[in-house]
């Protein structure tokens, strides 16, 4: 009886000591080292980008001392001026930022459980840790995924603080506020959408905006507007270091404006989400039909018609506007895979409900296995066509039957395309055979979701993880060629043979490329000028483009710098899908020129 006693007491302990403890918590946890680690993994391997370089190089030179009228997003600069005060500068410290703050995105559906479920809040959380464009934007020095993650959690603070009333969640959404508006531009893209969505509130029943008693909680917060005021002022001026910081934040509402001209190019967003985030973008679509049918209580419906004008306004911003940064899909992203993990969550609930275990083995899965045995061999025989530009089975008839005068890729396209038909009429029929109606639309659903569940890991592995991006890729603006690890190779090289010193060499390098000033950072004689020249004593000159030699007597190597793709190019779209090896691309590159040896 000792014994129990002494037992249970532990066990009474040990639960008080760990209270929270739970197996959903523990899978946030999960999620969220998974995300961390998605993000981290190999960060700085691939070289910065022209955009990103500048950004980085601008914090560097406010550590250094150095004259920098440039800030870009206020947020990044202050973080990074700190990050490279403490521990020096590198590649993977100027995109630490952007990876924490993705991080962090994963865990912010906890705070949304009432509206999206127990079980819908998990799957978003598991949707941002693989989403490729997120994960992308995360390993980006860009500020886009950031203001996304402030705005979001701002949302959820503030809506916490409509249905709880507690002071710290109102306090919370200011900081998160404020963060947002120094981040980057596309967070104006999500304030005219609430914008418009509180102005509507007064004009349209309260089942569908909100009570207004819900409209006017958050009067009268001074702590909220005194958090806000010293957030923003504090990150905009870094800290009372840099007062142009203030103006730097005001000019992303400039850029966002400018970005908002007409564009004659409005299918940008479509092709995004499509390659990319298709579960996204067809969950999220399919959840906006069903919430126009479903009954829902009022706290729910107001939730879920705001993330509807985020949509709504993101999208047609995004569309119709001249701004077509790849940055600005994340706006979208976010809040159709919140909508997407709230239909996943609820039909995962509702099938464990329906299902029958014994049901399940005996009949579903070999169907579902089938299935995926028959979706793979497909894969298999497009993959063929893209890599090879023709069938096997084409040629193999041609030579039977004659057909050679026939056989063409139009052929090919033709064959593929009806084997995905009877393969999808053969997989319907069965499932309908096997288990009925009612449980075929669970079938259907569970083998999308792996179809895009597979699609989306390749996207995240493909995009992501390579030593220089890949500027085919939709996401990629402009990459950094692998060119640029061997250019500050060889130059430490030099230095070192020259000056013995591995940063001490003397060089001249045109000033118009900040990928070739983020490099020379650490040189400490390095020199910018407009046009280099052998007047200035250099031992070494850098310039941009494939250069003449400034002497006779001059040997010279030429790096590439940055590839990006060439709009409208011609490229097989089907190779392009599935190996991003197709498509033109234009480079600009950087001439390393110094003396021969004698």
């Amino acid at each position: 009886m000792a014994m129990l006693e002494f037992t249970d007491d532990k066990i009474k302990a040990r639960a008080s000591a760990f209270p929270r403890v739970t197996i959903e918590v523990a899978l946030y946890g999960a999620l969220a080292l998974c995300g961390l680690f998605a993000r981290l993994l190999v960060l700085g391997d691939a070289p910065l980008a022209a955009d990103e370089a500048r950004q980085a190089l601008a914090a560097w030179n406010f550590v250094q001392g150095k004259p920098d009228a440039f800030i870009g997003s206020p947020l990044l600069f202050t973080g990074n001026a700190i990050l490279f005060a403490l521990f020096g500068a590198n590649d993977t410290l100027a995109r630490l930022l952007p990876a924490l703050f993705g991080s962090a995105l994963i865990l912010l559906p906890a705070l949304l459980r009432r509206e999206l479920g127990r079980v819908g809040a998990l799957v978003t959380s598991a949707l941002f840790v693989f989403s490729p464009s997120l994960v992308f934007f995360s390993r980006t020095l860009d500020g886009a995924l950031i203001a996304v993650t402030c705005a979001l959690a701002a949302f959820a603070f503030g809506w916490r603080y409509l249905v709880d009333r507690a002071t710290r969640d109102v306090n919370l959404a200011a900081i998160f506020v404020a963060l947002a508006f120094v981040s980057a531009r596309e967070v104006w893209t999500i304030a005219l959408a609430f914008a418009l969505f509180l102005l509507l509130s007064r004009f349209f029943p309260s089942s569908v905006f909100g009570s207004s008693g819900q409209r006017s909680a958050v009067s009268g917060q001074q702590s909220a507007i005194f958090l806000f005021s010293v957030v923003f002022l504090g990150v905009a001026t870094t800290f009372t270091l840099r007062r142009e910081g203030i103006g730097a934040a005001f000019e992303l509402f400039g850029a966002w404006l400018a970005g908002l001209t007409p564009s004659a190019i409005f299918y940008d967003p479509l092709r995004v989400l499509l390659v990319y985030d298709p579960i996204a973008l067809g969950l999220g679509l399919v959840a906006l039909i069903q919430l126009g049918i479903v009954v829902l209580n009022e706290r729910a419906r107001v939730f879920f018609n705001a993330l509807t004008f985020w949509i709504v306004v993101a999208f047609i911003a995004y569309s119709l506007g001249a701004d077509k940064t790849p940055a600005r899909v994340v706006v979208l992203v976010v809040p159709l895979t919140l909508l997407a993990g709230w239909y996943i969550g609820a039909w995962l609930e509702r099938a464990a409900r329906e299902t029958d275990a014994e049901f399940l083995l005996a009949q579903e899965i070999p169907v579902y296995v089938f299935a995926c045995v028959i979706g793979a061999f497909l894969y298999l025989v497009v993959v063929e066509l893209a890599t090879r530009g023709t069938l096997a089975v084409t040629a193999v008839l041609a030579r039977v039957f004659g057909w050679e005068r026939l056989a063409n890729p139009a052929l090919d396209l033709q064959i593929v395309f009806a084997l995905i038909v009877i393969a999808l009429a053969a997989v319907a029929f069965l499932i309908v055979a096997t288990v009925g109606w009612r449980r075929a639309p669970t079938i259907a659903l569970a083998l999308v979701l792996t179809l895009f569940a597979l699609w989306t890991f390749r996207q995240t592995a493909t995009l992501n993880y390579a030593a220089a991006l890949n500027a085919r890729e939709y996401l990629v603006a402009r990459a950094a060629s692998a060119n640029v690890r061997d250019l500050e190779s060889d130059l430490r090289d030099i230095s070192r043979w020259r000056a013995n010193d591995s940063s001490a060499l003397n060089v001249v390098a045109d000033s118009a490329s900040p990928i070739v000033a983020w490099t020379l950072r650490d040189f400490r004689n390095a020199r910018f000028v407009a046009r280099p020249a052998v007047t200035q004593g250099a031992q070494v000159f850098l310039a941009t483009g494939r250069a003449s030699a400034p002497a006779a007597d001059w040997m010279g190597q030429t790096y590439t710098l940055e590839t990006r793709r060439v709009t409208g190019a011609s490229a097989g779209w089907l190779r392009w899908l599935l190996f991003r090896d197709a498509g033109a691309l234009d480079a600009s590159s950087v001439t390393l020129w110094m003396r021969q040896p004698e």
